[in-house]
């Protein structure tokens, strides 16, 4: 095997899931409202999900026994405060549980403390643009982090604030809060940006040795001339006010799926003709390369953790190939200096997909609906094969 199909030795090999997507009953959170108000945008309602609350031990020995060495996923905020100051403790046991599994299966535990959703009771004071907000995910943060001892070793603070902050206060993806104001959107950016700031350092205040990152979604952008100024200012607001809040973290999450093209009125879309996943995204697997060299050389050389990266699709050798030309520019990118530390494929579980409901199947291992039975996909075999080599085979 030629050392540049080789990964650097503790590099971490993973699949992710997150809290509302997977556990089921979040009846808390201000996601579940969303779905079950009148007139929601969502299509199904979580429901059920995967039960993941209870089958986790099971879930977790799905992905260890496929040869991955890492599980990545969140706690509950709506489960762990239900109501402003009270902590359910029998809810932070239940993740010092979980995380006890997922180490005894010699799994290496990533946490992220805020995947997408806020408790109700936080919801309704105006979530990210409460001006509190920043201050009450720090203390929550504190409690989780202080609960799960020395169990955690890395932590990722907030999933995707770009696309909180675009996606719930500027009406683009149909999410909670639906606000369609560039004020509310602003107030919220700031929110996330400052909330990221004090979870780093609640997190530090009780592990100062734990690694500690903001997760960023990230796309490859192009646009042509008249599209360069547009292309600018979106990718500022998705991906560029919270790389500059990552100053002084750990690491840099880069979750990547696409491409995105800019014309002079914003987001165009795919071009006609080319292939497209479940998502409506350009299969463009490349896009991770991109990404991971663009916030390499954003942030001066932060070490990146790829923490999610996947595809959508009914086909699971179209999932097999969209990885290894992923994987393909990640080891383009190490033998470039680059140092990546490991790839977490999403999802684990073919689970809810927020504003789409149960439509797109990312998932390494099926979930039927009506009997919860899992499935283990070809695509987990071969990831593990990697994940047990630490290279790219076949």
């Amino acid at each position: 095997m030629t050392a540049a199909l080789v990964f650097p030795a503790g590099f971490l090999w993973g699949a992710a899931t997150a809290a509302h997507q997977v556990e089921g009953d979040n009846t808390n959170s201000d996601w579940w409202e969303w779905e079950h108000r009148a007139g929601s945008p969502v299509p199904e309602p979580s429901g059920r999900a995967c039960e993941h609350y209870t089958r986790y031990a099971d879930d977790v020995k799905l992905l260890a026994d496929a040869g991955l060495n890492t599980y990545r996923y969140s706690v509950e905020w709506a489960r762990v405060e239900p109501a402003e100051g009270e902590f359910d403790e029998a809810q932070l046991d239940h993740y010092v549980r979980m995380t006890d599994v997922v180490r005894a299966a010699g799994l290496t535990p990533v946490v992220t403390l805020h995947h997408f959703t806020l408790p109700q009771w936080l919801a309704a004071r105006g979530g990210w643009t409460d001006q509190r907000t920043p201050e009450l995910f720090g203390r929550y943060c504190e409690r989780v982090v202080r609960h799960l001892g020395g169990r955690v070793d890395w932590f990722c603070t907030i999933n995707e604030p770009g696309n909180v902050a675009v996606g719930g206060y500027l009406g683009v993806f149909g999410w909670p809060p639906g606000s369609t104001s560039y004020d509310e959107f602003r107030r919220a950016a700031d929110g996330l940006t400052n909330g990221h700031r004090a979870a780093l350092r609640a997190v530090k205040s009780v592990r100062p040795e734990a690694r500690v990152g903001l997760t960023h979604g990230m796309q490859e952008w192009t646009a042509n001339a008249a599209g360069r100024s547009p292309m600018r200012e979106v990718r500022r607001m998705f991906e560029d006010i919270y790389l500059e809040a990552s100053a002084d973290d750990d690491f840099v999450g880069v979750q990547t799926y696409t491409r995105e093209r800019v014309g002079p009125q914003g987001l165009v879309g795919p071009e006609p003709g080319v292939p497209t996943t479940i998502m409506g995204y350009e299969f463009w697997p490349e896009a991770l390369e991109a990404t991971i060299r663009r916030a390499w050389a954003y942030t001066g050389g932060t070490p990146i953790l790829v923490t999610e990266n996947g595809i959508a699709t009914a086909e699971d050798a179209e999932r097999v190939a969209y990885v290894r030309r992923a994987l393909e520019g990640v080891l383009r990118c190490l033998a470039d200096g680059i140092e990546i530390g490991g790839y977490t494929y999403w999802s684990l579980l073919d689970n809810f997909e927020w504003a789409l409901g149960y439509g797109p199947t990312f998932g390494l291992v099926s979930v039927d609906r009506e009997t919860q039975e899992r499935v283990v996909k070809d695509s987990a075999r071969w990831l593990g094969r990697v994940a047990r080599a630490n290279a790219l085979v076949d």
